[in-house]
């Protein structure tokens, strides 16, 4: 039987839905976040639509753009993402 990918899974578009809000709420354009991560706008607006998975080392590096370390609430989100215990 064949698994389903894990892109089209619920939890990794919930993922997906409060980074890009995080983004937009800092005020920070795909291109600005691109820049930083030394990729091209297309490929975070792949991330965004769900197009293209989030590498494991992008993650870290957006949550470090994001600011994760000053932003409680997507600290948490995360922390809860991974299922992990404060």
């Amino acid at each position: 039987m064949k698994r389903p990918k894990t892109i089209h899974n619920q939890l990794y578009s919930d993922l997906v839905e409060k980074l890009c809000s995080e983004r937009k709420r800092l005020g920070l354009s795909q291109t600005e976040v691109a820049d930083q991560l030394n990729m091209r706008q297309s490929e975070i607006s792949k991330i965004e639509t769900t197009e293209r998975r989030i590498d494991i080392l992008e993650f870290a590096q957006l949550l470090q753009v994001y600011r994760i370390n000053e932003n409680t609430k997507l600290k948490q989100f995360v922390m809860d993402f991974l299922q992990l215990e404060d």
